[in-house]
């Protein structure tokens, strides 16, 4: 007869599937932002060299470097939050303990998710009035709006989810776990 641990049976909240799925589409989203991170540097080197050395300068690399730090940005969000890397205010954070730390993450990952469904609306607003009216990027570039304005939701969307994933954590955590 196999005597299991009940303990080894039960599925955790933090180990579930769904939060699994939304943990690795953070980890997705800020690879593509480093990716972006490299060609906004290529980008800019290949810029440099023709306005300087070529004397030929391009018109449309200062404005797609606006576009692609905001896309940087909002994708690289959610995994700074995944990894337990966003600002906190240390005076609080490293003098409290117990019931008053876990309170206090869980106010953290609330205001968190207020400030990301915050962006998300604006953002959804903005790109369903550049969509509809057919805005354009004012550059050289002359962009539809809506595409890099859409970085803005799918950015804010991770972190609104994330953070209530976390925030679930937090709750349902027994005292001593990590």
């Amino acid at each position: 007869m196999d005597m299991k641990d009940d303990r080894t049976e039960e599925v955790s909240f933090s180990s579930s599937v769904p939060i699994r799925i939304i943990e690795y589409l953070c980890f997705a989203a800020a690879i593509f932002s480093a990716g972006l991170v490299i060609f906004t540097l290529l980008m800019t080197g290949y810029s440099v060299f023709q306005r300087y050395v070529l004397g030929t300068p391009l018109t449309w690399t200062d404005e797609m470097s606006g576009f692609l730090v905001v896309a940087i940005v909002m994708l690289g969000a959610a995994e700074t939050l995944r990894r337990g890397e966003h600002i906190s205010v240390d005076l609080l954070s490293s003098k409290a303990a117990g019931g008053a730390k876990k309170a206090l993450g869980i106010w953290s990952y609330l205001a968190t998710a207020f400030v990301a469904a915050v962006i998300f609306i604006s953002g959804w607003e903005a790109v369903k009035f550049s969509y509809t009216i057919g805005v354009f990027s004012n550059g050289y570039l002359e962009a539809p709006l809506w595409i890099p304005q859409s970085f803005l939701l799918v950015g804010s969307a991770l972190l609104f989810v994330l953070s209530l994933v976390r925030m679930g954590q937090s709750l349902f955590r027994r005292d001593g776990e990590t």
